[in-house]
């Protein structure tokens, strides 16, 4: 008798989670297969029909992720979520992201990660919006392994969020970092824009006031250690501030004059290795965002352009905006 293959499962063609109904955009390795799936938004436990899932409801006693707060600014809260710790949520909450980011695998064995789990809080719930996760030791010096908002919540920042929390988890750890290879299509768009930001903010910073100490790494002096930075770009805790928060975008300050911004120079003998360790980059995340800038010189792709009038003409390109995390709601 000829064998004849198992045909593959059915895809899951959507999940409901959060008040919502969401199309997949890939596969995931969910042990059950069917159509729909129904999603817990507080454990993130899947099921297979409405019934299960509103009798689940009933005992669940999930109100946020089982982690603890590491920043919170408003409603928008990040939590740190140990993968030894909390297993199951870790796992289901990777299975879940997989549905909608392509070129990663799940591996279940999640202890060796942390999950950064952004929550928008009401009174009584924290609502999921979107996580990264991070390899606890990583000898790349990968600061990130993979990045998702979920679909409904995308558009509004939050990724962003993300990924400067994790540049300033590096930053912590006096490490430049960068996400884990290969990035998906949309995942280096989102992370093009942040490199030239972060570069181009660096560089403006490096003609103000306050901007001596870039000025210094420029130069090729080494910096000071963490706990000796300003306050204005110290990872340390500050204070905490009180206040609430309706969004992430900030109030855009108006454009100084020209005139009135100090004409400080930035050393001429300065590198790209010094460009990127005073932005937080690699060197070759630091090249790409150059290029996407417009800084290289159009001749010669090894030489730069940092006068004042190119890096604002490159700000004014990308629309430049101050950072969406503050370090002093970090907790």
């Amino acid at each position: 008798m000829a064998h004849h293959p198992r045909p593959p499962p059915p895809p899951i063609e959507r999940v409901v989670f959060d008040d919502y109904v969401i199309r997949t955009w890939y596969t995931s390795p969910y042990p059950i297969q069917a159509p729909t799936l129904w999603i817990c938004h507080g454990c993130l436990k899947y099921m297979r029909s409405a019934h299960t899932f509103h009798a689940h409801r009933r005992t669940c006693t999930y109100t946020h992720p089982p982690g603890r707060k590491v920043y919170q600014r408003g409603a928008h809260i990040l939590w740190e979520v140990d993968g030894a710790q909390e297993k199951l949520y870790v796992q289901n909450l990777c299975l879940l992201g997989k549905l909608f980011i392509d070129h990663k695998t799940v591996f279940f064995d999640v202890a060796p990660f942390w999950a950064y789990v952004l929550t928008d809080a009401s009174s009584q719930f924290d609502h999921v919006l979107g996580f990264f996760s991070k390899e606890k030791v990583s000898y790349d010096h990968y600061n990130l392994a993979c990045i998702v908002v979920f679909p409904p919540y995308q558009r509004r920042g939050y990724g962003t969020l993300l990924m400067e929390y994790s540049y300033y988890l590096s930053r912590s750890d006096d490490t430049p970092g960068t996400p884990e290879r290969p990035l998906s299509d949309l995942g280096l768009k989102g992370y093009m824009a942040y490199w030239s930001a972060q570069l181009v903010r660096t560089l403006l910073a490096a003609y103000s006031p306050e901007g001596a100490m870039i000025r210094a790494i420029l130069a090729g002096h080494k910096p000071p250690p963490p706990h000796s930075m300003p306050t204005s770009q110290s990872p340390r805790r500050r204070r905490q501030r009180r206040g609430g928060w309706a969004g992430e975008e900030r109030a855009e300050r108006p454009d100084e004059p020209l005139a009135s911004i100090p004409h400080a120079s930035i050393p001429m003998n300065t590198t790209l290795a010094r460009i990127a360790d005073a932005a937080g980059l690699r060197s070759d995340d630091a090249t790409l965002a150059l290029a996407h800038a417009g800084l290289l010189n159009s001749t010669s792709s090894s030489t730069f352009v940092l006068s004042l009038e190119a890096i604002q003409q490159a700000a004014q390109r990308l629309s430049l905006r101050p950072p969406i995390l503050d370090v002093g709601y970090c907790l």
